[in-house]
């Protein structure tokens, strides 16, 4: 199979990347950056004109959830590959919300075996409780040492105190990234959205703002008294952020992620009783939308995920009430949040998306350089295109950015020692 390939007369977008800026040839062999100049030519490598377009690291989903083990009518490692594929995702952190959960050395190798063949490199996340029940802390550091780097609850909140509090004890022993869902979930009271005038306007329930603001006072408390670093995921609020703003400023070792549809849209889509809105957290307000947006620009918010979460039309077409929460989200990630903060300079936006993340979780970064590891995604960021129901590659369709106008388009990938062409 031929691996040679010049890509003529592209913009690199990457701040790790002494080139950030310039237009020029890359050519790639076997997997890797082999040159990069200008006038490249090569007599038995196949040309690629990609002019007026850019080429940046493979991006890095921090929160992505598989159907499979347990659920593949949902999702299999192979369809999430191809999701993440024609989203620029050349790695991902996968949730440990399987069946059962990935919460033992097996499971963490389990998970290896079955995404081990993929394009993808997929990173597993252990559970902190057993079972992710919240009762009694997994056994980490056999995780950490099977290949788990980051463990999670994933959307549980650990309402334990204690647990959490032993959990950031112990991964002082163990190692590994620990990442929080930061909610007080009886001050959730049971609501379905955002509680604020448009769920009075529905008649739908609603769930405060509050009781992620007190999820996040708990955890960077902790943090604190312990010394040790944290990851807060899917920040949607402006009081829970502006909490982790003050923190930062006072050396508590916090770092957060919001996700890109919290970016998109604000609490009036709900006026549709579209089930693919039913997200956790919530959509929230214009007013928080517009304070995430500030939280990327100011380097409060460190990553920004997707929190792919696919879901059967049995599960969402329903009533909005019944529906289960989630969307998915790989495709959408880059284009969806660029869409959302045009303002933002693309370098930064990329590494939000991409070695943010795997800097986090002490993973190599990816660069483009002259002999680097050849994982990108070329794009042309001001191309207008309509994501549509056909694009879908997960096993799944339940995506409120169907239809949507969005900006950004993805037309390949390389990785894995090949190049993908949509």
């Amino acid at each position: 199979m031929k691996n040679h390939f010049v890509f003529k007369n592209l913009q690199i977008v990457d701040l790790s990347s002494p080139l950030n800026g310039q237009t020029l040839d890359i050519e790639v062999r076997d997997g890797k950056i082999s040159d990069i100049g200008t006038s490249l030519k090569s007599t038995d490598a196949e040309i690629i004109d990609v002019t007026n377009f850019c080429i940046s690291p493979g991006l890095f989903d921090m929160q992505v959830s598989s159907g499979e083990p347990g659920a593949e009518e949902k999702e299999t490692f192979h369809t999430l590959t191809n999701s993440a594929l024609h989203g620029g995702i050349t790695g991902a952190l996968v949730m440990p919300s399987s069946k059962p959960a990935t919460d033992t050395r097996g499971q963490i190798e389990f998970i290896q075996n079955l995404s081990r063949k993929e394009a993808v490199k997929f990173h597993p996340c252990g559970s902190i409780s057993v079972g992710l029940q919240g009762a009694q802390m997994a056994e980490m550091a056999e995780m950490k040492q099977a290949g788990a780097i980051a463990f999670s609850d994933d959307k549980h909140s650990l309402s334990n105190t204690v647990l959490v509090h032993l959990a950031m004890q112990y991964n002082k022993i163990s190692g590994g990234l620990l990442c929080f869902h930061a909610e007080d979930s009886a001050m959730s009271l049971g609501g379905k959205v955002n509680e604020g005038l448009v769920n009075v306007q529905l008649g739908m329930k609603g769930s405060p703002s509050i009781a992620e603001e007190l999820g996040v006072v708990r955890l960077l408390t902790l943090a604190e008294y312990h010394g040790i670093r944290i990851h807060i995921q899917g920040i949607s609020s402006q009081k829970a952020l502006d909490k982790i703003r003050a923190a930062k400023k006072s050396g508590v070792q916090v770092s957060c992620s919001t996700y890109a549809h919290h970016l998109f849209f604000n609490d009036e889509v709900l006026h549709d009783f579209d089930s693919n809105y039913k997200v956790w957290p919530p959509i929230r307000s214009e007013k928080d939308r517009q304070a995430l947006i500030a939280g990327v620009i100011d380097g409060t918010i460190d990553v920004i995920s997707s929190d792919h979460r696919p879901e059967t039309t049995e599960h969402k077409d329903v009533e909005f009430d019944y529906a289960e929460y989630g969307i998915i989200g790989l495709e959408t990630l880059f284009s969806s949040t660029l869409t959302a903060i045009p303002e933002i300079r693309m370098d930064h936006l990329i590494d939000r998306i991409g070695n943010s993340a795997r800097r986090l979780l002490g993973l190599p970064e990816l660069t483009i350089s002259k002999g680097a590891d050849a994982s990108f995604f070329i794009y042309k960021p001001q191309q207008d295109w309509v994501y549509q129901k056909e694009n879908i590659q997960s096993k799944s369709a339940n995506s409120p950015f169907v239809g949507k106008s969005l900006k950004g388009k993805i037309v390949g990938t390389y990785t894995a020692n090949s190049w993908y062409s949509f």
